[in-house]
């Protein structure tokens, strides 16, 4: 019996303890009061980024493959701080940090999973004391191209 007792309790605190994962917020936050949640699937992604006629932008639609948004600015302050514990606890051990910041309460973090050659993950969480938002995007995405999107929008600013 109390064997069986020890293994009941090793079992709740696994599942308490599990690690989280990057999918686990979105479940968690996407059906709460004033969440936004968007879910762009790599069909529809196609063809917006194809119809803007834009070569650039059809280059980017063959190489992601899910976009998926989570944002609580009009989330309550419970929610906030929900979303912000889990951000924190999350492990981060399989990603690597390309930008992190933190700057008068502004917190922002970019991060990627994959190789040095080939990004299969990007993430941006960004929060604040009124602002919440986490952006995942999936795909094939070389790093020079993270890199030719920065200088686009940096460079001569």
């Amino acid at each position: 019996m109390r064997t069986i007792l020890i293994s009941f309790a090793l079992l709740v605190v696994s599942m308490v303890c599990k690690a989280q994962d990057i999918n686990s917020i979105f479940d968690k936050f996407k059906h709460r009061d004033n969440v936004v949640f968007v879910d762009v699937p790599k069909e529809l992604i196609s063809l917006g980024l194809k119809s803007s006629g834009n070569k650039e932008s059809e280059k980017w639609a063959k190489k992601i493959d899910h976009l998926r948004i989570l944002t609580l600015e009009d989330a309550n302050r419970s929610t906030k701080r929900d979303f912000k514990k889990m951000i924190e606890a999350l492990s981060w051990k399989d990603y690597n940090d390309i930008v992190k910041v933190n700057d008068n309460g502004e917190k922002v973090r970019i991060m990627t999973q994959g190789t040095d050659e080939l990004i299969k993950r990007l993430i941006i969480c960004s929060f604040d004391k009124e602002d919440c938002v986490l952006v995942v995007i999936d795909g094939s995405i070389l790093p020079k191209d993270i890199d030719g999107i920065v200088n686009d929008t940096t460079i001569g600013k």
